[in-house]
């Protein structure tokens, strides 16, 4: 530190794919706001953070905090084994195509057709991004009744050991878009849908073809339970855990993505939802949750609302009863995007007047459910554009509310239900990382508290300004001893970084570090961190 206070370092859609239809119905009730804001409290007095410290090369080579599981939901936060609050900026990685694995050197593919590999571990841990949303398909575990493919799950299992080397986290996915391939979508085996003799109506791609009878029918069936459905589902999860459960890195269980609330769709665009389609959806999960458990007792499930919340619907899980899992620790993942914007030809997601409106109630909405079911809140897919202005909302959001994310999607994957010409991350999927979107890895690769030794109260990463500013207000918890630990991603400061620590705590970390440590001095009291480039003026 030198004598201004300053400890000095050196740094070096799926949006597009929800169509016009469901938008459109969805436009009526996407009007109404509500402000999602963090708490900030008040300045305490600076306070020295240690001896002179010259700015210089980049310090330590760590660059994401190391995993520190079993996770546990604590209220609105996560915490690691530590007790530390943790937060996971991650990407979403889903092959939805047979064999439902990406093509990889892992499996024996060559490098010109690998889709994810030691090159993407690498590029993530780097940025910062430390957690994968990774789709494990049910046509992939079960093709046929009672048969489980071991092989496919030992595929996606090598995929969590690769993450873990490089200190990524991975929450298991069970994905489905449109049910099934039948309906011009993935996830279900095709074997689950009970009256295959029966004509399949579809009209469109996905999602219009979610408005056909067939696909009216086969999500009632299951929502009706038939032929033991949910006990088939739940027992291929039960097959996921135990192939997953050890891995060092894994986070928790996504129980299903975006489930469509099949012929009650209608009534779920109503201001009061659909509290008994949400009862079966609640019912549904439970099931599938205790079998998880006889598994895996300390994981954290992840459940979710129908697909209907994504867009400012309410979430009416819980409202007869809370959500009831063996032993707690739940999250709610949940999913936000813009209704008209980026459908319509003349709108995009950036000049959408209504987008930020349902962002905004699409969290606050998340964050009532949650709390209703005693579970912890994140927001496991948004974007899937190069609509910056959109990316940068949520972003921003999320740090107001002090959440995780994971964005949608990591590569373009072909994905069949998706929009792969603007969704990932990269220009050319085979290029990786040197085709890289630059603009949107700015957007997506921030500055952020990676493990809170307290409780968080604000924080906050500004990328429009020219300095780059960051600032976190959080209390230690003088019983754990382990270190804050904040993400400080070299391509946002070229030329190093300042940081200002007021309040009881003090820098530990090497100039330049990615990883910025801040410990406690071991007096009472809050702590507020500032993190900006190098030569700025304080603010």
């Amino acid at each position: 530190m030198g004598e201004d206070g300053v400890h000095r370092g050196s740094g070096w859609s799926r949006g597009a794919r929800r169509g016009v239809v469901v938008r459109s119905l969805l436009l009526a009730v996407a009007l109404s706001t509500f402000v999602a804001t963090g708490s900030h409290a008040a300045e305490v007095p600076a306070q020295p953070v240690g001896p002179a410290q010259p700015a210089g090369a980049a310090g330590s080579a760590a660059t994401t905090v190391p995993l520190a599981g079993p996770y546990r939901a604590d209220g609105r936060f996560l915490r690691d084994r530590y007790g530390r609050v943790v937060f996971f900026h991650g990407v979403n990685a889903v092959w939805k195509r047979p064999p439902y694995s990406p093509p990889s050197t892992l499996f024996g593919d060559p490098l010109t057709a690998s889709m994810f590999d030691e090159r993407d571990a690498r590029f993530l841990a780097e940025g910062g991004l430390n957690a994968v949303r990774l789709g494990v398909l049910w046509a992939g575990v079960e093709p046929r009744p009672n048969l489980v493919d071991q092989a496919y799950l030992t595929r996606m299992r090598s995929i969590g050991e690769l993450l873990a080397r490089h200190d990524v986290g991975v929450l298991v996915d069970s994905h489905q878009d449109q049910y099934s391939e039948a309906y011009r979508g993935e996830g279900f085996p095709d074997w689950t849908r009970l009256d295959r003799g029966t004509r399949v109506t579809n009209c469109c791609r996905f999602p219009l073809n979610y408005a056909t009878p067939s696909s009216a029918a086969v999500w009632n069936d299951f929502w009706g339970n038939r032929a033991q459905l949910w006990t088939r589902f739940r027992n291929q999860w039960m097959h996921v855990s135990l192939a997953t459960r050890d891995l060092p890195n894994i986070i928790g269980y996504d129980l299903i993505n975006e489930p469509w609330p099949g012929s009650a769709w209608r009534r779920c665009l109503l201001p009061g939802g659909c509290v008994a389609q949400d009862a079966r959806l609640q019912g549904m999960q439970e099931h599938v949750a205790a079998g998880i458990r006889a598994m895996d007792r300390t994981t954290p499930i992840w459940w979710e609302g129908s697909t209907l919340t994504a867009f400012g619907n309410v979430n009416q899980v819980g409202a007869r009863r809370p959500l009831r899992v063996p032993g707690g620790n739940t999250v709610l993942s949940y999913h936000s995007y813009c209704v008209l914007g980026g459908s319509l030809p003349f709108l995009s997601q950036g000049q959408d007047p209504t987008c930020l409106s349902v962002h905004k109630r699409t969290i606050a909405n998340a964050r009532r459910a949650a709390a209703r079911n005693g579970s912890t809140p994140a927001i496991t897919e948004f974007g899937a554009s190069d609509e910056l202005r959109d990316v940068e909302r949520i972003t921003t959001l999320a740090d107001q509310n002090m959440q995780s994310w994971f964005f949608w999607h990591y590569g373009a994957w072909q994905d069949p239900t998706g929009a792969p010409h603007v969704q990932g991350l990269f220009g050319d999927d085979a290029d990786r990382p040197g085709s890289l979107k630059a603009a949107k890895a700015d957007a997506l690769i921030r500055t952020y508290p990676q493990a809170v030794a307290g409780i968080p109260v604000q924080f906050g990463f500004q990328s429009a300004r020219s300095d780059r500013r960051f600032t976190m207000t959080y209390v230690p918890d003088l019983r754990i001893p382990q270190e804050t630990v904040v993400h400080v991603p070299p391509r946002h400061y070229p030329e190093g970084y300042d940081v200002y620590v007021d309040g009881p705590a003090r820098v530990t970390s090497a100039p330049g570090a990615t990883l910025l440590t801040v410990a406690a001095t071991g007096e009472r009291g809050a702590v507020r961190v500032v993190v900006q480039r190098r030569g700025t003026p304080r603010a």
